[in-house]
């Protein structure tokens, strides 16, 4: 064999391995039991892991068996119906479906695990996207003085809405390392707001999804998130989207009654909890998703209004939810028997599950239905 003709095998043999490397990944298998097969082409790994919503929420994740064309495989036991985030743990570096050709969605980072599959028995799931009448989303910008930048806020607004049409507003708030963003593109909140409104499950609403998150995504102190919002957020979004003007622009005539909620997750539970109990007056109802509950210190001494139950009784839902196996599970727990004990009505929803998405969403649909 001469020179040339072994170039040209050492370089045909290496193009070959190249290709071999960047095939597609197959695509993940729901079963029939709901259960899930993964794969991950990656003939190279010396490891593969897998990190999921419900079986390894972080590492070391579940290890996946190597077969003889270099395709790494695992099936977990079966899942609840819904949507799941996952990703692959690749010789102790975190990553997705390497060259996936699977039609699924990706989370935005920081949020781990970040790849997106959509587990579904003989049902639609609530966060699919039907064939019903849709809402809008709006993308709005207004100078904070509070923040002290250019803030956004995503507002979904029904089928038909008119300018000042009475009709009841719903703020969600994101999480720490997320912002205004979260509850639109994650959560599929317009997608569960469009689903509910068309089923008669839940009324005609607006969802307003401010950013309340500081440098890097970072979280904002309490006290500055409650007068942000009730300073700045409530009167942009409502005098946008709630007040009756005229032609040319300026108030008229009488004005909806503003049925205002608030709601969060993770840290926006904990900033739903801050401002809603202490201006009760301002709202009709609070919701709190995996969080809002107190670590440590006396309720009363943060929020002094919960001495005075009857500022609560105009409510309509004031709503906990939270997984089992949640590591605030024992702080929600402990708010919720010191409201008990103050005689404040609330619904208290232990579920499965963990501090992820998967709740946050469900959440979010049974509190819609609330309202």
């Amino acid at each position: 064999m001469n020179r040339q003709m072994l170039f040209l095998v050492i370089a045909t043999t290496a193009l070959w391995a190249q290709i071999i490397n960047t095939l597609p990944t197959p695509p993940p298998r729901v079963n029939p039991d709901l259960s899930v097969t993964y794969f991950l082409n990656a003939p190279n790994a010396r490891e593969v892991r897998l990190v999921d919503t419900v079986h390894s929420p972080g590492p070391p994740g579940i290890p996946l068996t190597k077969g003889a064309d270099g395709i790494w495989s695992l099936t977990t036991p079966p899942y609840e119906a819904g949507s799941h985030s996952y990703a692959f743990i690749v010789d102790g570096v975190l990553t997705g479906d390497i060259f996936s050709t699977a039609p699924q969605e990706r989370l935005p980072r920081p949020t781990v695990p970040f790849e997106m599959i959509d587990v579904r028995g003989s049902e639609p799931l609530f966060t699919d996207m039907r064939a019903v009448r849709h809402g809008t989303v709006y993308i709005e910008t207004f100078s904070s003085v509070k923040l002290n930048r250019e803030v956004r806020v995503f507002v979904y607004t029904p089928p038909d809405f008119v300018r000042g049409e009475e009709t009841p507003i719903v703020y969600l708030l994101h999480g720490n390392l997320s912002d205004e963003r979260a509850w639109s593109q994650t959560g599929y909140a317009e997608r569960i707001a469009d689903n509910q409104i068309a089923s008669r499950q839940a009324p005609r609403m607006i969802l307003a999804m401010p950013d309340t998150s500081g440098p890097d995504r970072g979280n904002l102190p309490q006290e500055l998130v409650e007068a942000y919002l009730i300073s700045e957020v409530f009167p942009f979004v409502e005098g946008k989207f709630l007040t009756n003007v005229n032609p040319v622009g300026l108030v008229q005539g009488p004005q909806p009654e503003i049925k205002r909620y608030l709601a969060g997750f993770s840290a926006g539970a904990n900033h739903a909890r801050f401002s809603g109990l202490r201006n009760p007056s301002l709202f009709a109802g609070l919701g709190f998703f995996s969080g809002g509950g107190l670590a440590m210190g006396n309720l009363e001494e943060l929020h002094p209004t919960v001495r005075q139950p009857q500022l609560f009784q105009h409510m309509k839902v004031i709503y906990f939810a939270i997984g089992l196996q949640d590591p605030a599970l024992a702080n929600v727990l402990r708010m919720s028997q010191q409201l008990k004990q103050l005689g404040i009505d609330h619904e208290m929803n232990v579920s499965t599950g963990r501090h992820n998405w998967f709740n946050w969403r469900r959440y979010l649909a049974e509190f819609l239905k609330r309202i």
